[in-house]
C-alpha cells in the first residue's frame, strides 16, 4: 500500500518536530498532529490539521513548515499540482536550516520523478544532497529516494552501500527507520535481494520496541512476507500474528490491511477456510475505514486498485464462491449474494480510479433492482485466475455457474474478438462462438425457464471490450434473443423508474470542426498531423468513417506546447487536420433526426461550448444526442467530446447536467454516436459509465468502435422510433434498431450494428 514511501516520509520528517523556532502551543499541536496523520496514511485528516496550522501561523518559519508538510501530503495523494506549488513556496522562501530545505527539495525531486522528469529529479536530488551534507540521516533517505533512477542492475549494490553507511546514524530509531526502507526496497529485487531484506528487517526488529508499534509491525511484517515467499507458512503466520499483536488496540488501518490480507492467504494455504474468510473480512473492513485516504496511484505511478484493493476483494469473493459451491439452500444463496456484494466493491474502486478520486462515486442500494421486473435477469461474470464464475439472478434467486477456463484464456479470446470486430474480420462468428459457450450457454436453460426478455450484464475487466449483442451460438446472435444492457456495477448509478411523459431532445452535431483543433491534446494534434501528411502524400481519399487515426492520442492532456503551436500555425497543415476530422455522415444523421424528433438542433457553428452550455442551463432536456468526435481513454482526464470550437470534458458535462433543473428530472439518455474508445484498453469503455455517473445521467448509449457513417443515420432513426413507442424500453429499442440493420444485407456484419452498447438504466 505504498508503505515504503510512508517509511521514507517518516525518515525524512523524523527530526523535524519539535522545532527550534519558538512555535506557540496551538500551532505546535496542530502541526504535530498533522505530521502524525501523514505518517499513518490518514491524508485527509493530515490536510485538515496542517491547513489549520498554516492558517494559525504567525511567523514566516511557521508558514514555511506548514506549507512543506502540506506539499508532502498532497504529493502522497497524487495531487501533483498542489504539491508542486506548496513545495516551491516552502523552498523559495529561503527560510529554515539546510536539513529542512533538503527534505522539501528531495520530495520535490520525487515528484518530478513521478512525472517522468528525470533530469529535473536528478538535479534536485543533487541539490538536496549538498544541503544535507551534515545530516547523515537525511542524506541516507535521499539516496534511498534516488534508487528508482538507477538501472535495476545497480540497485542492489547501492542498497548494500547505503546499509554499510548506516553506522553514521547514531540515533537507533532513526537507523531502524532506514533499515526498514532498505528491506522493503530489497524485497522488490527478487531472489538476489532476499539476504539483504532479511538482514535489514531483522536488524530493525532488534532495535525496535513496543514503544514504536508501527515500525515494529513493519519489521515483523517484512519478515513474514519473506517466509511466505519461501512457502514457510507456519513461520510466516507466527511473525504476522506478532506484527498484529504489536498494533493491538490501535486503529492502524493502513498497516492492518496488509497484515490481515497476508493472514487470509496464510490460513488459506494452511487449509483453514473459516479463519481465512474472517481475515479477508477484517482486511476489507480496514479498507473501508480509510477508503478515502487510499491514493488513486501510489507514488511510483502504480494503481492502488490493481495492486491492493482488487486482489483483496477478489480473494475474498473467490473464497465465498468456493464455499458456496459446497453449500445449499439459504446458506448457498447468502454466500453468493455476499460474493456479489464484495465484487461490487471492486467495481466501485475501479470506477474511483478511473474518475480520479475516492469520493467520486456514490453507491446506491440497487443490488436487487432486477426484482422490479420478472422478465429481467442480471448476468454477473467474475473472472478468477483458474475459472470463470457466472452469477445469474432475477431477484428471487441466484445461481452460480462455473466454467473451468483460466483467466488468461478468457481474456485472450475477448481481446481477439474485440480486434476482429473493430477490423470487420470475416471470422467474427467463429471467435464469438467460443465466448458464447463460456458466458451464455451454461445459463441458457435457466433463462428459458424463467422467460427472460432483457439481460443486464455486468462485464468484468476485458469483457468490457466486447458488446454482448455479438455473442453467437452457431445460429443466432444474442441480440436476436434478448434485449441487452450493460451495468458498470449494480450499486453504481441510479436505476429507479422514471415516469417521464414527454421527451425533449437536444440534438448536437459536428460534421466540420472549427477552433476545437487548437484545444485538442498535443499527442492527438501530432497524430492527426501525421495522418493528414500521409493522406496528402498518397493522394488518398478516405472512405466515410468516424474513426480517428490511431496513435497515443489520449495519453497526453497537457496544454499545447510550443512545437504543437508551430504545427497549427501552418494554414495548410491546419486545413489538413480539420479535413481529417470531417464527419460527412453526421449531416445525414442530423437531417434524419431533426425531421423525426421534437428537438433543438445545434450543428457545426451553432454547436459551440457556450451555446451547448446555454441550452442545458435554460432548458430541461430528457435526451441529449451528440454526433461528434469524442474519445474515451483510460481515465476521466483522457475522455472528452468535441464541440465545434472547444472540447467538452467529463467535469464540464457533470457541471451542466447536475444543475438545479436536472436534480428532480435527470437527463434520461445521453447518446454519443461518433465517439470511440481507446483500442485495447479495458478501462476505456468505463468512460461511458463514468460519464453517466459523474453527470447523473440515467443511461448512456455509445459505441465501442467508430460507427459506420452510412449505418449511423439508419440505426439512430430506428432506435428513436422504437423509443417513442409506448411501452418500449431503451434496451428493447436498441435491440429493434440493431435487428433492423442486421436484416439488411449491406449492414448484416456485426461491424455495422454491434458497436452500440446501452449503459445504465435499461427501462
Amino acid at each position: 500500500m505504498g508503505r515504503r514511501f510512508l517509511i521514507l516520509v517518516l525518515c525524512l520528517l523524523f527530526s523535524m518536530i519539535p522545532f527550534a523556532w519558538g512555535i506557540g502551543d496551538d500551532f505546535d499541536t496542530l502541526l504535530s498532529q498533522g505530521n502524525k496523520h501523514l505518517q499513518q496514511g490518514e491524508y485527509f485528516l493530515a490536510l485538515h490539521e496542517l491547513g489549520l496550522a498554516r492558517d494559525r501561523a504567525t511567523t514566516p518559519p511557521q508558514q514555511t513548515q506548514a506549507q512543506g508538510l502540506l506539499g508532502v501530503t498532497h504529493y502522497q495523494m497524487h495531487h501533483f499540482d498542489h504539491a508542486n506549488g506548496l513545495l516551491h513556496k516552502a523552498i523559495d522562501s529561503g527560510i529554515g536550516n539546510s536539513s529542512d530545505r533538503a527534505r522539501w527539495i528531495a520530495t520535490l525531486a520525487s515528484l518530478q520523478a513521478s512525472r517522468k522528469q528525470m533530469g529535473d529529479a536528478r538535479r534536485l536530488y543533487a541539490e538536496a544532497m549538498k544541503l544535507a551534507v551534515d545530516n547523515p540521516g537525511v542524506r541516507t533517505s535521499i539516496r534511498l529516494s534516488q534508487l528508482p533512477l538507477l538501472d535495476p542492475a545497480q540497485r542492489l549494490a547501492e542498497l548494500e552501500q547505503i546499509r554499510d553507511s548506516l553506522k553514521e546514524i547514531t540515533v537507533p530509531l532513526d537507523r531502524a527507520c532506514r533499515l526498514l526502507d532498505i528491506g522493503m526496497t530489497a524485497q522488490t529485487l527478487g531472489t538476489a535481494g532476499v539476504p539483504l531484506a532479511y538482514y535489514s528487517f531483522a536488524q530493525a526488529r532488534s532495535v525496535l520496541t513496543d514503544q514504536e508499534p508501527r515500525l515494529l509491525a513493519d519489521a515483523l511484517g517484512g519478515l513474514a512476507q519473506l517466509y511466505e515467499d519461501q512457502k514457510r507458512y507456519e513461520e510466516s503466520l507466527s511473525l504476522n500474528q506478532q506484527a498484529m499483536t504489536a498494533l493491538r488496540d490501535l486503529e492502524e488501518h493502513d498497516l492492518l490491511i496488509g497484515l490481515e490480507w497476508r493472514q487470509a492467504r496464510l490460513y488459506r494455504y494452511l487449509q483453514k477456510p473459516a479463519l481465512a474468510l474472517a481475515a479477508y473480512q477484517s482486511a476489507i473492513e480496514h479498507i473501508e475505514a480509510i477508503r478515502q485516504d487510499i491514493p488513486i496511484e501510489y507514488h511510483n505511478g502504480r494503481s492502488s486498485f490493481r495492486d491492493t484493493l482488487e486482489p483483496i476483494y477478489l480473494g475474498f469473493a473467490d473464497m465465498l464462491l468456493s464455499e458456496a459451491s459446497h453449500a445449499s439452500g439459504a446458506t448457498q444463496t447468502a454466500l453468493l449474494y455476499r460474493a456479489r456484494t464484495t465484487v461490487e466493491l471492486i467495481k466501485k474502486a475501479e470506477m474511483e480510479d478511473f474518475l480520479g478520486g475516492r469520493c467520486a462515486v456514490h453507491s446506491n442500494d440497487n443490488t436487487l433492482l432486477e426484482e422490479r421486473d420478472a422478465s429481467v435477469a442480471i448476468l454477473y461474470p467474475i473472472i478468477l485466475q483458474n475459472r470463470l464464475v457466472l452469477l445469474l439472478s432475477n431477484g428471487k434467486e441466484m445461481q452460480q455457474f462455473v466454467q473451468t477456463v483460466p483467466a488468461s484464456v478468457v481474456e485472450g479470446a475477448a481481446r481477439r474478438l474485440a480486434f476482429r470486430l473493430r477490423t470487420n474480420s470475416s471470422d467474427i462468428q467463429f471467435v464469438s462462438r467460443q465466448l458464447y459457450e463460456w458466458l451464455i450457454a451454461p445459463v441458457e436453460s435457466w433463462l428459458h425457464q424463467h422467460t427472460i426478455k432483457t439481460l443486464v450484464i455486468v462485464p468484468d475487466g476485458v469483457l468490457r471490450l466486447i458488446p454482448p449483442a455479438v455473442l453467437y451460438d452457431g445460429t443466432q446472435y444474442l441480440v436476436e434473443k434478448y434485449a441487452l444492457a450493460i451495468s458498470p456495477g449494480l450499486s453504481l448509478g441510479e436505476s429507479k423508474p422514471n415516469h417521464t411523459h414527454s421527451i425533449q431532445f437536444l440534438v448536437a452535431g459536428m460534421s466540420e470542426p472549427g477552433a476545437v483543433v487548437e484545444h485538442l491534446p498535443p499527442n492527438m494534434i501530432r497524430t492527426l498531423s501525421h495522418a493528414a501528411e500521409r493522406d496528402a502524400a498518397h493522394n488518398s481519399d478516405r472512405p466515410p468513417s468516424r474513426a480517428l487515426p490511431t496513435g497515443d492520442a489520449t495519453t497526453d492532456t497537457d496544454p499545447i506546447r510550443g512545437t504543437d503551436r508551430e504545427i497549427l500555425r501552418s494554414p495548410s497543415v491546419l486545413k489538413h487536420i480539420q479535413d481529417r476530422l470531417i464527419l460527412p455522415g453526421v449531416v445525414k444523421e442530423m437531417e434524419t433526426l431533426s425531421a423525426a424528433l421534437p428537438n433543438t438542433l445545434l450543428m457545426n457553428t451553432t454547436f459551440t461550448l457556450s451555446r451547448f452550455t446555454q441550452e442545458l442551463e435554460q432548458n430541461a432536456y430528457s435526451v441529449v444526442h451528440i454526433a461528434s468526435h469524442g474519445v474515451f481513454g483510460g481515465t476521466a482526464e483522457t475522455t472528452f467530446i468535441m464541440a465545434s470550437d472547444n472540447i467538452i470534458d467529463i467535469n464540464e458535462l457533470e457541471r451542466l447536467l447536475q444543475s438545479k433543473k436536472f436534480l428532480d428530472q435527470p437527463v434520461e439518455l445521453l447518446t454519443l454516436s461518433a465517439c470511440q474508445t481507446a483500442e485495447g484498453d479495458d478501462r476505456a469503455p468505463m468512460g461511458l459509465s463514468g460519464l453517466a455517473l459523474k453527470a447523473k445521467v440515467r443511461s448512456t448509449l455509445g459505441t465501442l468502435w467508430p460507427l459506420s457513417d452510412r449505418a449511423a443515420p439508419i440505426i439512430m432513426a430506428a432506435f428513436y422510433k422504437g423509443l417513442l413507442e409506448p411501452g418500449v424500453s431503451k434496451a428493447q429499442a436498441l435491440r429493434l434498431a440493431q435487428l433492423s440493420l442486421l436484416a439488411q444485407k449491406e449492414f448484416s456484419a456485426p461491424f455495422y450494428w454491434a458497436p452500440f452498447i446501452l449503459v445504465g438504466n435499461w427501462e
